[in-house]
């Protein structure tokens, strides 16, 4: 087993995404324990997550359902939030529904949406 000399971050170092991130713009709707609570809209999306812009003020760590038309329902939990938006991680990462999104959006396939430019590694081996 070997371990990882070094791996340069080129972005914010507080990023804690994996996949690259595609800009969108989709309307949602959330729900907290089975309640819908609101609408907003989907900024920018990744396998592991989403940043949603929206009036509702909910704290970090919340679980919500974050409804995605011809998408369906995706459970996540609230991990930045800042006025007017807040950052999601999806609960099922990579899932199948949201894998199908990003490839229908960029036209790329799943492998290409893994890579995430924010990260280069150097001296890396497994």
């Amino acid at each position: 087993m070997h371990a990882i000399k070094s791996a340069e971050r080129i972005s914010d170092p507080t990023e804690h995404r994996w996949g690259q991130r595609v800009t969108i713009e989709i309307p949602v709707r959330l729900a907290v324990g089975g309640r819908k609570l609101g609408r907003g809209a989907l900024r920018n999306a990744s396998i592991s997550g989403a940043l949603i812009e929206t009036a509702l003020e909910l704290p970090v760590f919340s679980n919500l359902v974050v409804s995605i038309p011809d998408v369906g329902d995706l459970e996540a939990s609230i991990v930045r939030c800042e006025p007017g938006r807040f950052a999601v991680e999806w609960r099922d990462m990579a899932c199948s529904s949201i894998v199908a999104l990003l490839e229908r959006i960029t036209g790329r396939q799943a492998p290409a949406l893994v890579e995430d430019a924010a990260f280069t590694h150097k001296g890396m081996s497994c």
